[in-house]
């Protein structure tokens, strides 16, 4: 890649980061405004443990941006990841829009108590209990898992497992229901398959 690719990387990269982010909590902040917010937690949901320490598997979602940024060394394919990531965020604004969810389920977690719980509380602190359904977390971690795949083989065999874990994290410390960890694998499967396919790179 040449120093003009780089660039043109980098821009691309911080375009749709700053996008995402600046529209996410925007729609987030709207939603927290709103009346009539759905719930679609499962009878037996509430009975699930609060895991605080999966924290730590739930923040690895920056991990998979990083590794996607720093990894990918052709511009071409780069691109596409791109595009692949505005039509899944997207789908996502649109659902957040039209269907809006608030997640019920948070416990009480004190800053003050330290340790992890600090991560914890800062997040809830920051992301609103809105946003939920289909959960960009899950869809952004598994797009990432499928497009490395098809970048370098052998990527995959990584990182399914953490996403999965990601997926139990996002249930275990209380920021999605179940529903919305479904919903957003089959996003990021089909954005996935809609913008690359079977065909090579």
């Amino acid at each position: 890649m040449t120093l003009r690719d780089r660039i043109h990387k980098n821009i691309l990269f911080l375009t749709l980061t700053a996008y995402y982010l600046s529209v996410y909590f925007g729609i987030n902040w709207l939603t927290s405004r709103r009346t009539g917010l759905h719930h679609l937690s499962l009878p037996f949901e509430e009975r699930l443990p609060f895991v605080p320490v999966m924290i730590l598997a739930y923040v690895l979602i920056y991990a998979y941006f990083i590794l996607a940024f720093l990894a990918i060394d052709d511009l071409p394919f780069f691109k596409k990841v791109v595009r692949a990531f505005y039509l899944c965020i997207h789908i996502h604004f649109v659902i957040f829009l039209l269907f809006p969810v608030e997640y019920s389920l948070r416990p009480h977690v004190e800053y003050a108590w330290g340790g992890i719980y600090r991560l914890i509380s800062f997040y809830y602190w920051m992301d609103f209990p809105y946003n939920c359904f289909p959960s960009m977390h899950i869809s952004n971690v598994f797009l990432v898992t499928y497009l490395m795949e098809r970048y370098r083989s052998g990527w995959g065999r990584v990182l399914l497992p953490i996403a999965l874990l990601v997926s139990v994290s996002v249930v275990l410390v209380k920021q999605h229901y179940i529903v919305d960890v479904v919903a957003g694998y089959f996003v990021g499967w089909g954005v996935y398959r809609w913008v690359f396919g079977n065909k090579t790179q």
